[in-house]
C-alpha cells in the first residue's frame, strides 16, 4: 500500500520510529494533494489536513508499505479521529492512487497554518519521544486505550526533553568540573498509567572518583500544578478531600485525606493554566488570581515528578461545599471550607498527613499578611 503523510511523519526520524523498521530504507517520492491546506491542531504542536478550496497540502508518499507496516500507521494516527482512505495525489513522477488519514472534525485545527520547519525545530525531540513510548504499546494495547494516555504520554516527554536540555547545567554544579554522568542502560519495565524505569548509571562522587555501577528504579512521573484556595477577607482556606491509593497500600485506615487542589499539566498547558483549570474541576470556582510560592521535586529519590506550588485568592464569602471532579477522569472529590487557624492547627499538631499541603499551609501563614486582596 501506498500513504500519503503530510505533517510530523515527513520526518525520517518519526518514521522509523513509527515503522519500527530500524534501518530498513523506506521509499518516498514528494507529492501534494489538491483541496487541502494543513493548519495546526489546538490540542497540541500536531498538523491537521483540512479541505479548502485553492489549496495544495505539500507532503511525501510512503511506497510499497507492508501490512505491518500499515498496521503501525493506523495504529499511530486511526484513534486521534483520523480515518484512513482513498485519494489521488500528484507525485515528482506523475499522478497515483493512494491512501491517505483525513480528520473527520476540521474544528481541530486552529486558524494558524502548519509549519514543518517549526515543528522540526520546536517540537520534534519531544514528538520522538512520545512516538517511542506510545508505540511500545503496539501489540500489547488496543489502540484506543493507547491513545487515552497519549497526552500524559507527550507531556512526560515534554518534560524529558527540557530536562535533557538543561542537563548540562545541572552537571556542571556537581561534586567537580569534570563531572560526568554515564548512563549504561535503560530499561522500560512497566507502562501505564505512569511509566517505571530501570536505569545502570555511574556518576562522579564528592571525592573526585567514578562511583560504582548504580541499578535504580525511578518512576517516571507528570508535571503537576498544586493549588490552596485562599480568601483573605474571610481568612479561610479551601481543601479537597479524596480516597489514595498510597495511604491505603501503606495499611493506613483512613486513606481519605485532605489534599491541596491538584492536577496534572496537559499538553499545551501552563502551568497557570492547569491551576485554574484544576480549581474549576475540582472546586468549581474559577481563579483570576494566582500566587506562585514555589515549585521542585517532591520525592527525588524515587520519581521525576515536579511540582509548581499556587495559592489562588479566591472569594468564598456564598462558596457551598460539595462533591466535584472531572467524573470522565473518575474523580470523586469533597471540598471542604475551614478557618486558616484551624487548618494550621491541623498542621502543626500533624493531623495533615500530606506533605505538599502542610508546606502549602505554612508558607501561608509566613507570607498571608503579603499577599493581593479579591
Amino acid at each position: 500500500m501506498d500513504i500519503f503523510v503530510f505533517g510530523t511523519l515527513k520526518s525520517e526520524t518519526l518514521r522509523t520510529i513509527v515503522l519500527g523498521r530500524g534501518l530498513a530504507p523506506i521509499d518516498v517520492c514528494i507529492a501534494s494533494i489538491k483541496g487541502f491546506c494543513v493548519y495546526w491542531a489546538k490540542e497540541g504542536p500536531f498538523p491537521v489536513m483540512v479541505p479548502q478550496e485553492s489549496s495544495e497540502a505539500h507532503g511525501l508518499v510512503l511506497k510499497n508499505l507492508s501490512d505491518v507496516d500499515v498496521e503501525r500507521l493506523n495504529y499511530y494516527e486511526l484513534g486521534f479521529d483520523y480515518v484512513l482512505s482513498p485519494t489521488s495525489v500528484e507525485t515528482n513522477v506523475g499522478p497515483a492512487e493512494v491512501s491517505a488519514y483525513f480528520c473527520n472534525n476540521s474544528d481541530m485545527a486552529t486558524k494558524k497554518l502548519w509549519s514543518y520547519d517549526d515543528w522540526l525545530s520546536d517540537h520534534s525531540e519531544i514528538q520522538y519521544i512520545a512516538a517511542k513510548e506510545f508505540l511500545d504499546f503496539f501489540g500489547t494495547k488496543y489502540s484506543d486505550t493507547a491513545q487515552a494516555m497519549y497526552n500524559r504520554i507527550f507531556k512526560r516527554a515534554e518534560v524529558y526533553a527540557n530536562e535533557a536540555i538543561s542537563l548540562g547545567n545541572v552537571i556542571e554544579k556537581g561534586p567537580e568540573s569534570s563531572t560526568n554522568i554515564q548512563v549504561e542502560n535503560i530499561q522500560r519495565e512497566y507502562l501505564g498509567f505512569f511509566a517505571l524505569n530501570q536505569i545502570s548509571l555511574k556518576y562522579s562522587q564528592f571525592d573526585g572518583d567514578i562511583s560504582e555501577l548504580k541499578n535504580r528504579v525511578i518512576l517516571m512521573g507528570s508535571e503537576a500544578s498544586l493549588i490552596l484556595p485562599y480568601d483573605p477577607i474571610l481568612d479561610k482556606v479551601l481543601l479537597v478531600e479524596q480516597f489514595r491509593i498510597g495511604p491505603f497500600c501503606r495499611g493506613d485506615r483512613t486513606p481519605w485525606v485532605f489534599e491541596p487542589v491538584a492536577g496534572i499539566i496537559e499538553v499545551g498547558e501552563t502551568p497557570e493554566e492547569a491551576a485554574k483549570r484544576e480549581v474549576f474541576e475540582e472546586a468549581g470556582i474559577e481563579v483570576d488570581q494566582l500566587v506562585k510560592i514555589g515549585s521542585g521535586y517532591p520525592n527525588p529519590g524515587e520519581a521525576t515528578s515536579y511540582f509548581y506550588n499556587y495559592i489562588a485568592i479566591v472569594d468564598l464569602s456564598e462558596y457551598s461545599p460539595g462533591i466535584y471532579g472531572a467524573k470522565n477522569e473518575g474523580e470523586d472529590i469533597r471540598t471542604h471550607v475551614a478557618d486558616f487557624n484551624t487548618v494550621l492547627n491541623w498542621s502543626v499538631s500533624n493531623k495533615l498527613r500530606v506533605l505538599p499541603l502542610n508546606t502549602m499551609v505554612l508558607w501561608l501563614a509566613l507570607n498571608k499578611l503579603k499577599l493581593p486582596s479579591r
